[in-house]
């Protein structure tokens, strides 16, 4: 079966570069490339793939030769890129390995220099076709905003509906970033209605993108999202709103009752905050500070519709952050002691906020150990290791650990050592 050869040309007219020459004898000519048949300029538009057989007719009576700058395109035919008469040249262009488009030339050159440039674009291998923003909203009464899309590549953009236009039109072909104009007409109706702009490349190398556009109704509406809750250790909690129109969240109480300055929304620092109408949740997130109570606390947020035309709605939420809870402390265990010193390691966990200090307590009467001396250590890691000095040899005293934290001091149960008497030879046997 014979092989078809593919003709990439530009509006689909023939190149023919005519190379009216007398090459050689007495009396010739001069050689002449005649711009009837290839004019300067001519250009070869070509995919990103892989792609064999591209034609370029060439007409002449004498010798020429073909060349081409662009490591990408490869002259098959003639061999040697050396020609003579009427015949065709035929390349090939690999797939192209980066993401904008190239460009590279075909030159078809006479012996005395006469010359006729093809040039060869070929398309991005790796297409990219980004809208921003990814979806459009309108209030009720329409309007026109701008959508970017950022591409390396030859695209359409198509309404789906006629009361949305993309640059007062339905279609518009683009090719790399470009700003389009979109215009959505008022809407008549109570509730929302919805369009889409598709965005399709031309080589349909990737799925088409959709940027759905929505045109708010005239009554209002109103959707919340929980917020999630706050640990005792403070951080952030967000909630979603949607609404078709402008509105507004406030604070309205806070339990337990008492300082107003533990929360407060990131947006203005403030407790009232002022939202835009969207297709989508708008994100209210509010900062909480560390509650170092056992209780929790509780916010409740009221949110309304900002509505010109009335019939405005509104709807409630709370937000709850976690009491605190109390460190946990170990026996501690005696490590060493000597006559007059002990050495004593014991662990200590908070699950909600951060250990600020730790220690021992001890005293020679078991009922007075809460009220005895005490030796600070410090957490390394979830373990301490504290030394007591200035203690009497012989004597038994009783020992709890402590660790504190903005909730509160905590202790571990009581444990006892004994000092030596005299002095031992290894001064961490544990009598």
């Amino acid at each position: 079966m014979m092989k078809h050869k593919k003709y990439s040309i530009v509006m689909m007219l023939p190149i023919i570069a005519a190379i009216m020459t007398a090459c050689s004898g007495d009396n010739l000519e001069a050689e002449y490339v005649s711009s009837d048949h290839l004019a300067a300029g001519t250009v070869i538009n070509v995919s990103g793939e892989a792609s064999k057989d591209h034609v370029i007719p060439v007409e002449a009576n004498c010798a020429w030769t073909v060349t081409t700058d662009a490591n990408w395109i490869t002259i098959t035919q003639p061999a040697a890129g050396r020609g003579s008469g009427s015949q065709s040249i035929v390349f090939d262009v690999a797939a192209s390995t980066v993401p904008t488009t190239q460009t590279g030339t075909i030159t078809i050159k006479t012996g005395d220099g006469i010359e006729r440039i093809v040039t060869v674009n070929q398309r991005p291998g790796a297409i990219v076709v980004v809208p921003s923003p990814a979806s459009m909203f309108f209030v009720y009464e329409g309007g026109t905003q701008t959508l970017e899309v950022s591409s390396n590549s030859q695209w359409t953009a198509t309404s789906s509906i006629e009361w949305l236009t993309i640059n007062n039109a339905q279609s518009v072909d683009g090719e790399g970033n470009q700003q389009l104009t979109i215009h959505a007409n008022e809407n008549l109706n109570s509730d929302a209605i919805m369009g889409a702009i598709t965005l399709t490349d031309a080589d349909h190398k990737v799925a088409p993108i959709t940027v759905y556009v929505q045109v708010g109704g005239r009554t209002p509406k109103l959707q919340l999202t929980p917020a999630n809750d706050v640990s005792a250790a403070g951080g952030t909690a967000t909630f979603g709103v949607v609404s078709n129109f402008y509105w507004q969240a406030t604070v309205t109480d806070l339990s337990p009752a008492g300082e107003w300055d533990w929360t407060r929304f990131v947006y203005n620092d403030q407790l009232v905050m002022y939202g835009d109408p969207s297709g989508e949740p708008v994100d209210a997130t509010m900062e909480f500070e560390p509650n170092p109570s056992l209780e929790e606390r509780v916010v409740t947020i009221v949110v309304w519709t900002d509505s010109p035309i009335g019939n405005n709605v509104s709807q409630t939420i709370q937000i709850r952050q976690l009491g605190a809870t109390m460190p946990v402390v170990y026996l501690p265990s005696v490590t060493n002691v000597a006559m007059n010193e002990a050495t004593l390691t014991f662990s200590a966990t908070s699950a909600t906020l951060p250990i600020t200090a730790c220690g021992l307590v001890y005293a020679e009467n078991p009922n007075m150990v809460n009220q005895g001396t005490r030796v600070a250590g410090t957490l390394n890691g979830e373990e301490a290791t504290v030394t007591i000095p200035n203690l009497h040899s012989g004597t038994t005293y009783y020992v709890r650990a402590y660790a504190t934290s903005a909730a509160g001091t905590s202790y571990s149960e009581m444990m006892s050592f004994k000092t030596r008497l005299t002095p031992g030879r290894n001064d961490n046997q544990t009598p």
